[in-house]
């Protein structure tokens, strides 16, 4: 069962250009904000990290989820703003996973860095998770419709978890604006 969660977040930071663009640029600490990631670490591929986190499943079994991020970063000429992209790296997995509790996904990420003065930033962030698992064998017990709900319902819980203490701790460095255009979480299950 495949899950996809996804969040978008809006916000005029209280910072230059050239103090934000670097700050968002920063994966291994934009990441240690996430309460589930574990690490970041750079892979033998120039501009491509692995993420570890560690989740659990309704069986407080952990769940490690690994992700290959390419990061391409296109600051724009004369300082008028930038983007980075964080996209699926494709890997391929050569025999078995170490457990039945760790998975491969993908992470797609766009961050929109725009000055609006020398002191304010405006940023738009839109992220999309992507994870292929097999449904626990307690769950098989339960209609194919109710699972799809609980797992919709998790990674939105999530999703959102994630988005509201990752802003908690850019707070903790900017004085930051949240947008109505702000989406903290949602979630949808395809077969």
């Amino acid at each position: 069962m495949e899950v996809i969660g996804k969040s978008r977040g809006q916000v005029i930071l209280d910072g230059s250009l050239d103090r934000v663009y670097p700050f968002f640029a920063d994966q291994k600490k934009i990441l240690s904000f996430n309460p589930f990631c574990k690490e970041v670490s750079p892979t033998e591929l120039d501009h491509v990290y692995r993420w570890d986190f560690e989740i659990t499943d309704p069986q407080s079994h952990p769940i490690h989820l690994i992700f290959f991020v390419e990061q391409i970063e296109h600051p724009w000429p004369d300082s008028s703003g930038g983007q980075i992209f964080w996209k699926d790296y494709p890997v391929i997995v050569e025999g078995e996973m170490p457990d039945e509790h760790t998975f491969i996904g993908k992470a797609q990420g766009e961050m929109l860095l725009k000055p609006l003065s020398l002191h304010q930033t405006f940023v738009d962030v839109s992220m999309k998770i992507h994870v292929d698992f097999a449904v626990p064998i307690l769950l098989k017990f339960f209609p194919e419709p109710v699972i799809k709900l609980m797992s919709e319902a998790a990674m939105s819980l999530g999703m959102q978890h994630v988005s509201r203490k990752m802003l908690e701790r850019i707070r903790q460095e900017f004085q930051c604006t949240v947008l109505d255009a702000t989406n903290f979480g949602s979630a949808v299950v395809r077969d």
